[in-house]
């Protein structure tokens, strides 16, 4: 019960995401673009770029956070990398990469119409 409420809040948390940088998206494209017949077009690319660059970010956190860390720790005297900074940098990057799946699907799902 609790990994299956953990993986509902994460997916809850990530539509919410999605949502708030649709609507910021709609905005933006209805503030430069006046002409109603190619917003879902703009918009529905937008949200696939945005999507894809999301999911890059977050599979190059998940990638590179052990040596980004260790590399970090030694030149810039930071903090010590250890288990739970990289539980911490591997749930961000769950985030990205969940919210960037979200942006993708729902910027598909746009154009299809």
């Amino acid at each position: 019960m609790g990994r299956a409420r953990t993986v509902l809040e994460l997916f809850a948390a990530c539509l919410v995401y999605s949502l708030i940088v649709i609507i910021i998206d709609c905005v933006i494209v209805l503030v430069f673009q006046r002409d109603l017949g190619s917003i879902t077009y703009l918009v529905s690319f937008v949200m696939i770029i945005e999507g894809g660059l999301s999911l890059a970010v977050g599979g190059a956190i998940a990638s590179f956070s052990t040596p980004i860390g260790k590399i970090s720790e030694t030149i810039l005297h930071s903090k010590p990398w250890d288990a739970k900074r990289l539980r911490e940098a591997e749930k961000t990057a769950r985030t990205w990469i969940v919210t960037g799946l979200f942006l993708f699907l729902f910027g598909l799902a746009v154009s299809a119409f």
